[in-house]
């Protein structure tokens, strides 16, 4: 599990970020940051509303989130669900209970690499509801402004909607060790999440032992469609090391890239 500061926290390193590698000519965009969830938020679209209008309805949105799923607030649904006896005696909202049945769906999937509980009285959302606002500022962008080419991105985690300002693809970049150029990607209508150990090293803990994961992994990144799959996938997968995780990913047709803390690179890119 990745443990945030103060809802994403130790590590909160933006380890995915959008390179704007090709970003001159083409038609005008709107881009937009702030601070959300104790890391940054950004915002890039094309064709949409003004500024103004865009940042007061992404903010709300997010605010409603960590609302929902904070950690670090005791008046969240997520923190009165866990606090309630055996979750009996409060029914969690339509979206709390679908991101929890998801949280459990993978957990489930990566045997256990992946978790959201820590023990029997503490729920924690923090490595897939980083993912989920991600996906529902996305969603929200195309269904209330029809926005058909965007960039969003929390803390590292993007998703991106349309061709972008070079016109065939957003362009990215993965961090690499030491001084390396980052990894280069162009996508389009796709998500990509990063799990690493980029300023401190035990920041990933194993769930299934509880102590921190030791393997030489820098980082994994998971590219999905489901930014908020692709956020925990890109956890359990860290969690896992480059073998299992590998061995994992092949097994399940999961886009995934390994690398090393020397810096080597090992993708899986499943058949179209």
């Amino acid at each position: 599990m990745k443990r945030w500061l103060p809802w994403l926290g130790l590590g909160a390193a933006i380890v995915v970020v959008a390179g704007w590698l090709r970003h001159e000519g083409k038609p005008t965009y709107e881009s937009l940051q702030g601070d959300t969830f104790g890391t940054r938020y950004r915002v890039t679209y094309r064709r949409g509303p003004d500024p103004q209008t865009a940042r007061k309805v992404i903010e709300s949105e997010l605010d409603r989130i960590d609302r929902m799923a904070s950690t670090w607030r005791n008046d969240s649904e997520l923190m009165r669900y866990s606090r309630s006896p055996k979750h009996a005696d409060f029914e969690p909202s339509a979206e709390l209970d679908q991101l929890l049945e998801h949280a459990r769906e993978i957990e489930t999937w990566t045997d256990g690499a992946f978790s959201m509980q820590f023990n029997p009285d503490h729920l924690d959302l923090s490595a897939i509801a980083k993912g989920h606002a991600v996906d529902r500022i996305d969603e929200l962008l195309h269904e209330r402004f029809r926005i058909e080419h965007c960039l969003v991105e929390i803390g590292g985690e993007i998703k991106v909607r349309g061709d972008g300002p070079s016109g065939d693809g957003w362009q990215l970049g993965i961090f690499t060790p030491g001084a390396a150029p980052p990894i280069r990607l162009t996508l389009s209508d796709i998500s990509i999440a990063t799990s690493g150990s980029y300023f401190q090293q035990d920041h990933i803990i194993d769930p299934r032992d509880g102590g921190p994961s030791a393997h030489d992994l820098y980082s994994v990144s998971v590219i999905h469609p489901s930014n908020a799959t692709a956020d925990a996938l890109a956890t359990a997968l860290m969690v896992m090391g480059l073998e299992d995780g590998m061995s994992w990913a092949k097994a399940n047709e999961i886009r995934a890239i390994f690398l090393e803390k020397d810096g080597t690179k090992h993708e899986n890119q499943p058949d179209p």
